[in-house]
């Protein structure tokens, strides 16, 4: 999922999604939360939404989803603000149909919240942007040097993707993409809200591997706003600019 500025300015003016306040941190030790990872077939590219159906936090099968319920999700059990979850769910509004809902396959689509670029997955001119790539994720581990992601070491790797898909002829990214590419990374580091800003290896490899929050995660309380959102990006960029 990307945030937009148009997105943002949108949601200020907005009731959103959904009229529940954020919730308490919750355990995923509730037996209607047991982590089961789901059908591939039925899964997109964003690892977030895919945990939080593995998680029964989204329903299981990934169908028939609503926007109010994947903003829910996004306050309730990741802690995000009201303006930042309904920023980020407005993103999702080219994919529903009329009836209201989407699939979670549907995130697939191009340029929607799926883009080129990815991290962990190829992109469409290959002829699969949604399946996880184990080695493009142990190559971002290793600009980590085995250590925890950061904003330095995932600013790292975003140069060396950016490198590796000019020498392979893809499609030069739109900017807007680029930025909303740059959010997307800071992304990972804002929704943990880990101190010191450090994703260990183990949490990453729960998120990106096995598509499942870690209860780090969701029992941290502390709220993910659009705010830290945007100071993450900044120091991802910061990195990327000055510093690389």
């Amino acid at each position: 999922m990307y945030l937009t500025l148009p997105n943002i300015v949108k949601s200020l003016f907005s009731s959103g999604y959904s009229k529940t306040a954020k919730a308490p941190a919750v355990s995923p030790d509730v037996d209607d939360h047991v982590y089961v990872k789901g059908n591939p077939d039925d899964r997109g590219p964003c690892p977030g939404l895919n945990a939080l159906a593995n998680q029964g936090f989204l329903p299981r099968d990934g169908k028939n989803l609503t926007l109010a319920q994947v903003e829910q999700a996004l306050m309730t059990h990741l802690h995000m603000s009201k303006l930042l979850a309904t920023s980020l769910t407005s993103a999702l509004k080219p994919l529903v149909r009329k009836d209201g809902t989407f699939d979670l396959s549907d995130t697939r689509k191009h340029n929607v919240i799926e883009h080129d670029n990815s991290f962990t997955r190829h992109d469409l001119w290959q002829g699969d942007n949604y399946t996880f790539q184990p080695d493009m994720f142990d190559a971002m581990l290793a600009d980590a040097n085995g250590g925890p992601l950061t904003l330095a070491t995932l600013a790292k790797s975003f140069v060396r993707r950016d490198k590796e898909s000019k020498a392979a002829g893809a499609p030069k990214l739109p900017l807007k993409l680029w930025f909303v590419r740059l959010l997307n990374i800071a992304g990972a580091i804002n929704t943990s809200m880990l101190p010191g800003g450090k994703l260990p290896r183990d949490v990453a490899e729960q998120l990106f591997v096995e598509e499942k929050w870690a209860d780090v995660i969701l029992n941290n309380p502390k709220q993910r706003s659009v705010l830290t959102l945007l100071w993450n990006a900044c120091g991802v960029l910061w990195h990327v600019v000055i510093k690389r």
